[in-house]
């Protein structure tokens, strides 16, 4: 009897701390930025066009390690864009900027902060690159849609707090701007 009380309790208490968890975690416009204010920050503040890419492994590695040799192999303010290297590729439009540093900026979980548990999945296919008026790249950030992770060229830039939707909501720029790999295709 007292091992079903205690399991009892146990799954009860697990219950509520787990919706609880579920409503912390959950999207919320916390900030409201202007669309002025969020392109004075870094890298939007420098940037003359943003491009967001598909990338599908050449070489017979582990999926993904293509696109993260290659992003770790762009060097930072020199390299240029290579269009060649992507499956696709696609210029955001004003508005899907604003959509993007809207979602990166004003975007959280609704109350305390909280870990979040990698995953060991970690497979890109995607990225968005910020490019100077001179097509050179000036920051990336790599995205791995299948477990909700990511990796940036600069510690400064982010995607913002995490939050339950918000790979999502990133994801449904891709879409609208016609990517498909990594997003409705995958291998």
């Amino acid at each position: 009897m007292r091992k079903f009380l205690f399991l009892t309790i146990l799954l009860v208490q697990y219950s509520f701390s787990q919706s609880r968890y579920d409503k912390n975690a959950q999207c919320v416009r916390k900030n409201n930025f202007s669309e002025k204010e969020r392109l004075t920050r870094f890298p939007f503040s420098n940037t003359s066009q943003i491009k967001i890419i598909s990338f599908k492994g050449k070489t017979d590695g582990p999926l993904g390690h293509d696109l993260i040799n290659y992003m770790n192999s762009i060097v930072i303010g020199k390299d240029t864009l290579s269009l060649n290297l992507y499956e696709e590729i696609t210029n955001l439009s004003p508005e899907q900027t604003n959509q993007l540093t809207d979602i990166i900026f004003n975007y959280t979980h609704k109350k305390e902060r909280y870990a979040i548990t990698p995953f060991g999945c970690y497979t890109p296919r995607n990225a968005i690159l910020f490019l100077d008026q001179n097509n050179i790249i000036i920051a990336w950030i790599e995205i791995c849609f299948g477990c909700n992770s990511y990796r940036t060229s600069d510690r400064k830039l982010t995607i913002g707090e995490y939050c339950d939707k918000k790979f999502d909501m990133l994801k449904a720029i891709f879409a609208n701007a016609k990517i498909q790999y990594g997003i409705t295709v995958t291998e």
